[in-house]
Formats: C-alpha cells, structure tokens, sequence
C-alpha cells in the first residue's frame, strides 16, 4: 500500500472507529431515497462505502438483501452489530479497492451469488484516487453485465473551496461529471441519467454541489 494510500486508510479507519462518525445522521441519505424509488422491489444493493451503515441497513428494511464494503476495518463490525440487532439481511465486509486481486475476488463473489444488483456508491468515487475509481468501474462492469445498474453520487469541481461540515482533513478529488461518464462508456456502459447541482445533498449549514449518476451495462 503506498503511503498516500495508507493515510488514506488510516483517516477513515480511526473517523469510524472515534466520536467523528458521531456527527454522521443516522436517517437514510437524500440520495438513498432517491435511489429507492428506482429499485425492483426486491433488488440485492451492494453498496461500497457503507461507512456508518445508514444507507446500507436502510435499504435492507425496505426488503433489499445488502452486501456492503469499506476500507476501514472499524467500519465493519459495526455495521454487523446493527445489522444483528435489527434482524436484518445484511453483510459487511473489508475490500481495498486498490488492491486489484481483492477487487477481483469481490467482484466474482457477488458475480456467483447475486442476480442483477444495485451497485451502489454515495461520496464514495470523489475520495478515491484514480486507481481505486478505475478498479471500482471495473468491478461495476463485470457484475452489471447481465443487469442491473450503477448508482453514484459525488462531488464536483464546483465544490472544490466551499466550506464542509466534516472538514478538509482528509483526501478529496474534485471529478468532472462527463469525465466520469467518459470513464462508464470506455467500459462499454450506457449513462441513463446524469445531473448535477446543489440542493441534492443538503446537510446542516452544507450545500454541495454534487453529481448523480445512474448506468448500465446490459440492455
């Protein structure tokens, strides 16, 4: 793991493992919810990034079966624990995204045991570096490419300078949306629905610009 990479790691495993993640609402996100009316009824969510686990554990007592993946190790067994109490369908599991031989195990597995996901990632792609963005789309368009689709929201450029809630402590790239739909069509995915603006990701005293993307890879 290279030392920008393990820092990386580092912030976000000791942000769960602390009184940070605290401040994280426990309600599903507006971008949740928004996704939720786009879903099959009973449509498995893999979800990478889960960090607190709000959208992941939301999305399994609305009838989803949920597969999530974090980085950070502490991550985990809190979610499990919620998931336990609940009674909820719902796995959680490390993945470095990247560690391409991980990705690739990760994607075969859900390949195996899971018929046309959601695969789900909420400010997940603007704090990865390009590499693990890479290995994520292409995890996307092996698992998608008999059905199912790709939900993501992150921030833009126009975000780069405002002021955020959680700081500016930690890795952030700034992603042009077209560049990202550049990325999906180079996999051989179609982009159904694109947009950007504020007023989608409102929290407290934050309004970021942000993008939403929905994708396939299969007719």
């Amino acid at each position: 793991m290279s030392e920008s990479i393990s820092s990386h790691h580092d912030y976000w495993d000791s942000f769960y493992a602390g009184r940070a993640s605290g401040g994280v609402p426990e309600e599903p996100s507006a971008f949740a919810r928004w996704v939720q009316g786009r879903l099959r009824p009973d449509q498995p969510v893999v979800e990478f990034g889960f960090g607190t686990g709000r959208d992941s554990l939301w999305f399994a007592t609305q009838g989803h079966p949920v597969s999530g993946y974090d980085f950070a190790e502490s991550a985990v067994p809190r979610a499990l624990g919620q998931a336990d109490g609940q009674g909820l369908t719902a796995s959680f599991a490390v993945l470095d995204l990247y560690d391409p031989s991980g990705v690739q195990v990760v994607a075969k597995d859900i390949g195996r045991t899971t018929n046309a996901p959601a695969v789900y990632g909420r400010f997940l792609i603007h704090s990865l570096e390009d590499a693990g963005r890479a290995n994520l789309l292409d995890l996307a368009a092996q698992v998608l490419a008999d059905g199912g689709e790709l939900y993501l929201e992150f921030r833009t450029g126009q975000d780069r300078g405002e002021q955020h809630v959680f700081g500016d402590d930690h890795f952030r790239v700034y992603l042009d949306p077209d560049t990202v739909v550049k990325e999906i069509e180079e996999r051989g995915g179609t982009v159904s629905h694109a947009e950007a603006a504020h007023g989608l990701a409102v929290y407290k005293t934050e309004d970021p610009h942000v993008a939403r993307i929905v994708a396939r890879w299969s007719d």
